[in-house]
């Protein structure tokens, strides 16, 4: 409800016992005596809830529940805006316990949400593995398991899902690194089952990027290759996945609120996702990225997708010079969401290089040893290998600018 109308309703019901000003789904339950609690989460939809100091485990036909943490009363959560800019930061309009407001602070282009974030989950991390079946029957291929976790012992919770994308030879959902560093900091994370367990070096400029768009769509787009034997369908791209993993989480953890990312008609509202990935992720993140209007995409060890940068004929996969015929789409991205973070001493970094040149990323490679905010570069170096480092703790400062943490959440769980 906007703020003017709510103050009148105050008003006008003053005379009444009830409070007004508390979040549209009202607060949760204290915090139990120390045991945990959970029911058993399955493809029919079951709740599950848990306040203790301890960690539960749950496993049905469906997967797995896990839920760790410091208890205490649950608390809703906040509908957040603010646009990315140059600079990193994703701002916020709102504070923990609000239901939500207006769309102050969406940046024009994006798609404001319908209504207000409202996590009122236990105080714990909150982790949750299933099987892409038990949220679309109508998966064919790559059926296997996913992951979703939130963490409402946050300071704020930002509004903001973060996917992580594998290396080469993933098939499941991943949390990768980048998961556990988000989660203390406010962001829900979906790891999605992407299937990324094909060659994607190839001297062909075009097959990077039919390949992954593919992957993205479950539309064909390519038969090239390991491709001739990879049938999908719809339900069988990330977008589709995303859309009905969302709707299943929902259903079956709605004080987690994983409806938040969906429209008032069901579709993914891609411009609160951060996509980012590592190595063959790497990529994913920013292809991705050019398809929809995300909120960001940050690579690790990537993007590759082209022989570019070791010379001619020093390339073992690719004797010319190829390079992928995406990076000159118009992406669907503003450009400057796109960030990456390339160790020096990775073989593939010079081929880093050249895909961020080749893209556009805003400003120029920047040592990580500057410090924030790199000079607004979103092109940053570091002195490692082909890597993730965000559960590094000299690579905090770092993460928390790629990912645009809130200020508030930049150590973590307090």
């Amino acid at each position: 409800m906007p703020l003017r109308a709510r103050f009148s309703m105050c008003a006008w019901m003053a005379f009444a016992v009830f409070a007004c000003g508390t979040n549209s789904g009202g607060e949760g339950p204290s915090a139990g005596s120390g045991t945990a609690s959970s029911t058993s989460a399955t493809s029919t939809g079951a709740t599950s809830t848990a306040s203790s100091t301890s960690a539960t485990t749950s496993t049905t036909s469906s997967g797995t529940t896990s839920a760790q943490g410091s208890g205490g009363s649950t608390a809703a959560g906040s509908m957040t805006g603010g646009a990315s800019g140059s600079g990193g930061s994703s701002g916020g309009s709102g504070g923990q316990g609000g239901s939500g407001g207006d769309d102050a602070g969406v940046p024009p282009g994006d798609t404001p949400p319908w209504r207000g974030l409202n996590v009122t989950a236990a105080k714990m991390r909150l982790t949750h593995t299933f099987n892409a079946r038990d949220a679309d029957p109508a998966v064919t291929f790559n059926v296997t398991s996913e992951v979703a976790a939130v963490d409402p012992r946050s300071t704020k919770m930002v509004g903001k899902l973060v996917m992580p994308f594998g290396g080469l030879g993933s098939t499941a959902g991943t949390l990768g690194n980048e998961g556990p560093f988000v989660l203390p900091r406010g962001f829900h994370v979906l790891g999605i089952a992407a299937f990324e367990n094909y060659n994607i070096l190839h001297c062909d400029a075009d097959f990077f990027g039919d390949a992954r768009k593919e992957v993205f769509d479950g539309v064909e787009h390519t038969t090239k290759f390991d491709f001739a034997n990879v049938h999908m369908v719809v339900a069988d791209g990330v977008a589709k996945r995303t859309e009905m993993a969302l709707k299943y989480l929902q259903k079956t953890y709605p004080t987690e609120d994983w409806g938040y990312f969906l429209n008032q008609d069901g579709t993914v509202r891609w411009s609160d996702v951060i996509f980012t990935g590592l190595s063959h992720g790497a990529s994913n993140a920013p292809r991705f990225a050019m398809l929809v209007r995300a909120w960001r995409s940050v690579s690790f060890a990537g993007p590759r997708d082209n022989s570019m940068g070791s010379g001619p004929g020093t390339d073992a996969y690719c004797p010319n010079l190829v390079s992928a015929t995406w990076f000159t789409e118009t992406p669907a991205t503003p450009i400057d969401r796109f960030y990456t973070l390339s160790g020096i001493a990775d073989a593939q970094h010079p081929q880093h290089l050249f895909a961020m040149e080749k893209l556009g990323y805003t400003g120029q490679p920047v040592d990580m040893s500057v410090g924030p905010p790199y000079n607004n570069s979103h092109r940053i170096t570091g002195p490692g290998g082909h890597e993730s480092p965000c559960n590094e703790t000299t690579y905090k400062a770092l993460c928390n600018y790629l990912f645009g943490v809130d200020p508030v959440n930049a150590n973590g769980i307090p």
